[in-house]
Formats: C-alpha cells, sequence, structure tokens
C-alpha cells in the first residue's frame, strides 16, 4: 500500500504508468462532477422564490426521493454496469441543472428536486463499485480510502475555481451558474468513454448479473453482517445531519456580511462574497479529502467516525448564541463529510468482501462484485431515510427561530449519535474485515 506522500503518484504499488493514468483520468471524472458554479448562490437562488418551510420541504422530498430510487439505481449498476449507470448520473445532474434556469414555482423546483435526486443516485452505488473493483483488479483495493479521498479533493479544488466564479456570474444574471455548470458536467461523458470496465460491467456485459431479487439478497445478507448492522445506521444519521445542515450555510453567510463585514467591503454583491467564502470553506475541504487515508491510518476506523463528525457538531451549536461562530462551523462542517465518506465506504466494501469469503462463495471476488453497486446504494437509501424527517424538521426550526438554529438542532442529532457509538461501538473492530 503506498502512503501519503510516498512515491511519486497514485497507483505505483505495482500498478506503474497504466495504473497512474487510469487513476487520473476517474479524477478527471470526478472534477466533471462538480458543481461549485452554483454551490454558493443554490439557496439564495431557490429562496427568491420560496419560503424557509418550501425550502425544508424540498430538501425533505429530495431525501424521500434518494430512499424510493437508490436501490433501484444501484441494481441498473449492477445489471446493465457501473459505466452505464454512472452515464445516467451525468445525464441527469446536467438535465437538473438545466431546468433551472427556468424554474420559478415550488412545482418546478420539485421536480428538478426529483432529477436531481436520480443523478446522485445513479452516481452513489455505481462509481464507489466501480473504483473498488478497478483498483482490486489492477493496483490494490486496499488503496480505496486514500484514492477515494483524493477524488473528492479533485472535485473539491475544481469547485473552488468555479465558486468564485460562480458568485459573479450570479450577480450578472442568477442562471448564468447553472448554464456554466451544465457545460462542466457535459464532458463527463467523454471522460467515462475512456474508462476501462471493471470486473462489475464486464459481468454484466457477459450476463452473468444478479436479478433484482439476488441483488436484494446479497445487500440484506451484507447488512447483517455484525460489523455493518449497527455501522450503517450510525454513518447514515452523521452524513444525514452535517448535509441537512449545509442548507443554511447561505442565509446565515448572508445575516454574518451584514453584521461583521467591515464598510470597506459593504458594497462588494452578497453572491460575490458568499463564491469567496464557499471557495475558502471547499479549498479546507479539499485538504481534509485528501488526507481521508492518513486519518484513517492514525486514528482507525472506529475513531476516526467518532471524532470528526464531533468537532463540526459541537460548532453547529454555538452560532445561535455568537453568530461570528458560524465561520469555524462552515469550515468543520464542509471538511469533514469528504473525510467521513471514504472511510466509511471502504470499511463496507471491505465487509462486502469478508463476508462473502466467509460464505464460502466459490467465485471468490466475484460472488461480492455481482451486487457490490445495491448493497453501496443501499447504505446511501439509509442515509436518505434518516436525512427526510431531519431535513424537514430543520426547515420548521428555521422558519420558527431563524436559520442558525437548524444547524444547532443537527449539531445536537450528531453529538447524542457520538456519545452512543463510543459505548456501544458499532464498527466492529477497527474496520479490519475478518
Amino acid at each position: 500500500m503506498v502512503e501519503d506522500g510516498d512515491g511519486d503518484g497514485d497507483g505505483d504499488s505495482g500498478g506503474g504508468a497504466a495504473g497512474r493514468r487510469l487513476v487520473r483520468r476517474f479524477y478527471l471524472f470526478q472534477a466533471t462532477r462538480s458543481v461549485g458554479f452554483v454551490s454558493p448562490v443554490f439557496a439564495l437562488f431557490v429562496l427568491r422564490d420560496l419560503t424557509f418551510v418550501q425550502y425544508g420541504a424540498l430538501s425533505s422530498l429530495y431525501a424521500a426521493l434518494v430512499v424510493a430510487s437508490e436501490v433501484p439505481t444501484g441494481y441498473v449498476g449492477d445489471r446493465w454496469g457501473r459505466r452505464a449507470s454512472m452515464a445516467g448520473g451525468v445525464g441527469c445532474t446536467a438535465l437538473s441543472l438545466a431546468g433551472f434556469v427556468v424554474a420559478d414555482s415550488f412545482a418546478g423546483y420539485a421536480a428538478l428536486y426529483a432529477v436531481w435526486a436520480f443523478a446522485a443516485t445513479f452516481n452513489s452505488g455505481s462509481s464507489d463499485a466501480w473504483l473498488y473493483e478497478t483498483l482490486d483488479e489492477h493496483l490494490d483495493g486496499s488503496e480505496f480510502t486514500r484514492v477515494r479521498g483524493r477524488a473528492g479533493a479533485v472535485e473539491r479544488w475544481t469547485s473552488v475555481a468555479t465558486m468564485l466564479v460562480g458568485g459573479v456570474l450570479y450577480g450578472v444574471d442568477p442562471r448564468l451558474p447553472f448554464a456554466a455548470s451544465v457545460a462542466l458536467s457535459l464532458p463527463g461523458f467523454a471522460v467515462l468513454w475512456t474508462l476501462p470496465d471493471s470486473r462489475g460491467d464486464a459481468a454484466a456485459a457477459s450476463g452473468d448479473r444478479p436479478s433484482a431479487l439476488e441483488a436484494l439478497g446479497v445487500a440484506r445478507s451484507s447488512f447483517a453482517e455484525p460489523g455493518l448492522r449497527g455501522a450503517v445506521p450510525y454513518v447514515a444519521l452523521l452524513l444525514a445531519a452535517v448535509a441537512a445542515a449545509g442548507s443554511y450555510v447561505q442565509p446565515i453567510g448572508v445575516d454574518l456580511f451584514r453584521e461583521l463585514l467591515p464598510a470597506s467591503l459593504s458594497a462588494v454583491p452578497e453572491p460575490s462574497l458568499l463564491g469567496a467564502m464557499y471557495a475558502a470553506f471547499t479549498g479546507v475541504a479539499a485538504v481534509a479529502a485528501g488526507s481521508a487515508g492518513a486519518v484513517e491510518r492514525r486514528l482507525g476506523v472506529r475513531g476516526a467516525l467518532l471524532v470528526v463528525p464531533a468537532v463540526p457538531a459541537v460548532l453547529m451549536l454555538l452560532p445561535p448564541v455568537a453568530l461570528a461562530a458560524a465561520l469555524p462551523m462552515f469550515v468543520a462542517r464542509t471538511a469533514a463529510s469528504p473525510v467521513v465518506v471514504p472511510i466509511a465506504y471502504g470499511y463496507v466494501n471491505d465487509r462486502v468482501a469478508a463476508g462473502d469469503a466467509r460464505d464460502g462463495d466459490s467465485t471468490g471476488s466475484a460472488g461480492a462484485d455481482a451486487a457490490r453497486a445495491t448493497t453501496l446504494s443501499a447504505v446511501s437509501m439509509v442515509q436518505g431515510a434518516v436525512r427526510t424527517p431531519l431535513a424537514f424538521v430543520a426547515g420548521v426550526v428555521a422558519g420558527a427561530y431563524g436559520p442558525t438554529a437548524a444547524p444547532a438542532l443537527l449539531g445536537g442529532v450528531v453529538l447524542v449519535a457520538v456519545a452512543a457509538a463510543a459505548m456501544w461501538n458499532p464498527v466492529a473492530g477497527d474496520g479490519a474485515a475478518s
């Protein structure tokens, strides 16, 4: 296994130049998935037409649709191939972004949130399944956390640059950031064409693919594993709460600018300030994503899943008391998910493979691969199921008490979960498959 900072690039652990090129193409695909043009102004754009309660309802709708579509779209990746599912994600992303250019009603936004949910679910299980299988075949499966983390860093560094532009574009015309994001996402089709088939793609092409009931059976068996049946709902709660809190960064940021901004900067348009703020925070997140492998080695899987989410959770409690505390809260919240996600999904991938080996599957790794995308999508489905009520309640709280109250509520939820996990220990061992 290549350690961060050792060697001269990704894939040096036996993969050679071909392996490094493969990983770099995946990094390029991740760059096209950035939605940095719209990220710093999205809430402002939607709240031009909607109330906080409607905005919270849309977040809840999105989460509910993710729940409904995760497993079906994950099954697409198992039955028709990882890259086919990833291409579906690119197409839905471009379609939804284009739709925001003309939307102006709750019903219109709801339809676009539905397409956006399909975009997320087409990618969620299949891209991680493709990466894990490809690394396992061409390089080293134990590199998943490091490569997945660095891929997230590439996406976020792309977002840093596009966020700065997105805020300026919004000041010219609120629709321009969405048009620019469509232009960035479409080359993802071309990059996908250059990626090789994983074992799952090859199995789908040969007709050696599971039925829907078989794929669900593998996912159900995986979730029954001692190392997953507690870890999956715990991780889902962490990620759902942190994601739901992100919906309130922009309205809190506007309040922060109005209260604390020096007079010399008061003439700068708020969308441009939000773009600069998001770019700075996302730069921190990119560094954090690139360090996921090092964090896992230093703290172990269990330690990382306890310590990393607790930091933003504590800070999320402070803005209702001291608005200036929103700045460090934004940074910590933005940095937490890029560290937690690759560690958690690497752990799930390892447990799926280990469970298959313990069951004595005669096909070796192919047994675990057969329904890997369905299983990983089911993990995301649990996250969506948790996020649905959290997002709606947070919207109601924000409407009643102001936007800072929603992250405070969600931070309290995370702290309760971390405290319970510290005593209960839902992560088996230290994350090693056994």
